[in-house]
Parts: C-alpha cells; sequence; structure tokens
C-alpha cells in the first residue's frame, strides 16, 4: 500500500504574508479577533479582495447570498426600497464592518440592497465557506449574533422613529447618535441623511440650518459640533419642536456657553 503524501509545507514568503493578513484582520474588526490562529489561517486564503466604486451595488434584494463582505475601506450603505420608490437607509458600514451576513437574508434571498458610497475595499467569503466557519466557531457565531441583534436594535429604533417622532427629533436623535466627544462627523451628504430618516434632502438642509440657528450644533469643515447638547436632548425627545418652514430667531441665550 502506497503511503499518501504529506502535504509540502507553505513556503516562507505565503506564511508570512498569510501571518500579516490575519494581524491586520484582528486589529480592523472586533469580529475577526474572536477567531484563534488557527481559524484564521482557514480563513486567509478563501478571502477574495474586491473593489467597488462609489454608487457600485455589493448586492440588490432577491439576490441570492453568494458572498459576505468584510470591508477595508470606505462605507457602503445598507437599504430598501419603498413601494413609492423611495430609498430608505437602514445602516451605514465602514471599515472593519461585516456586510453581506445572514442578518438581511430571509428565505434564501436578501431583503435589502448594499450599495458603495465611497471608493470601497473589502475581502469576500463565500456564503458557503461562511456559514461553515460559523458552524465551526462559537465564538464568531456569537460575534456575529451579538452584531446582528446590535443592527436590530438600529433598525427598529430607524422605523420607530419614522412612525411616532416628528422629523426634528428624528434628525436631532441621529445627530445625537453619530456624535463622538461633541463632534459629528456625518460622512452622508444631505441626500442620504434624509434617506435614513424618512424625508427630503431639502427639510433635512433647512433643519440643520435652524439647528445652528438656535445655537444647538455649530458648521465645522467636516460636520458639526454640538454647542448646546441638552437642546439638541429635547428637540430629540420632542420637547422643543422646530420647524423646517419657518426661520427661527435666537435668543442670546441659545448661545451662551
Amino acid at each position: 500500500m502506497t503511503a499518501e503524501p504529506t502535504a509540502r509545507p507553505a513556503p516562507r514568503g505565503k506564511q508570512a504574508l498569510q501571518r500579516s493578513i490575519a494581524w491586520y484582520l484582528r486589529q480592523l474588526s472586533k469580529v475577526m479577533n474572536v477567531l484563534n490562529d488557527e481559524e484564521l489561517e482557514r480563513l486567509v486564503p478563501l478571502l477574495t479582495e474586491r473593489r467597488f466604486k462609489p454608487r457600485q451595488v455589493l448586492f440588490a434584494a432577491g439576490d441570492p447570498p453568494e458572498r459576505v463582505y468584510l470591508l477595508l475601506k470606505g462605507r457602503v450603505k445598507i437599504y430598501q426600497v419603498a413601494e413609492n420608490g423611495k430609498e430608505i437607509i437602514l445602516d451605514v458600514v465602514g471599515k472593519g464592518d461585516v456586510v453581506g451576513d445572514m442578518a438581511i437574508v430571509e428565505d434564501g434571498e436578501r431583503i435589502a440592497c448594499a450599495q458603495a458610497i465611497d471608493e470601497t475595499v473589502a475581502v469576500s467569503i463565500s456564503w458557503e465557506d461562511f456559514a461553515h466557519l460559523l458552524q465551526s466557531s462559537p465564538r464568531l457565531g456569537f460575534a456575529m449574533a451579538e452584531l446582528m441583534a446590535r443592527r436590530l436594535v438600529g433598525m427598529q429604533r430607524t422605523f420607530m422613529n419614522i412612525v411616532s417622532k416628528p422629523v426634528s427629533a428624528r434628525l436631532a436623535d441621529t445627530l445625537l447618535n453619530r456624535q463622538e466627544d461633541g463632534v459629528i462627523l456625518l460622512g452622508l451628504t444631505h441626500q442620504e441623511l434624509a434617506q435614513t430618516i424618512g424625508t427630503s434632502r431639502e427639510t433635512v438642509t433647512a433643519l440643520l440650518s435652524r439647528f445652528a440657528a438656535l445655537g444647538a450644533i455649530a458648521p465645522t469643515a467636516d460636520g458639526y459640533k454640538i454647542t448646546d447638547e441638552d437642546l439638541l436632548d429635547d428637540i430629540a425627545n420632542g420637547d422643543v419642536a422646530v420647524s423646517p418652514r419657518h426661520p427661527v430667531t435666537p435668543t442670546p441665550s441659545a448661545f451662551a456657553g
């Protein structure tokens, strides 16, 4: 009986490259950080780099789930198209995020669309390989369950805001959720922001101007800074109504602090 040949070890250069990729994936993504060295070594050869131009579609609603993407660069919007043809943005994901996972699949079909906002670079893995990896790694399965739960909470919040809050409150709430240390880096056009809260671009532009006139926010080169968080909170809670149609006359106290 002839002995089966043993696998030839990979060239040292290839091993070093795979270790570098594995290290980078761990630094980039909390999801990938849960994988151990052996799991990452199995994962890296299955990955394929993909590049997308702005507005290029990664997948559309109704498509079969073929690949899952981990973003290395750029941003992707996840959205659905309403019966009247309007887009509703469910989420905007960026570097280190996963796109195309089970959270947006039902009955073997995508239930949402994904489109690149910027020049986007991702690594992708086939749906079958991804599903096998989930089954073989409880830690990855738990991390993906946490990710899906956070996404679901975010989507529920979006829909609840749309049906229960005035548009000024929805916009203020979105700004507060996107702020970090009092700085709001929107990263979205007014049109995209409007699609996130279910309104028009003109309304978003007018309300941002009103918020600034009231002293709640101030424009910066990259977005806005919060100048009166209590006021923005009051607007988000619906305690202070702001109309996109009627300019406001700021009081001196609005700019205090």
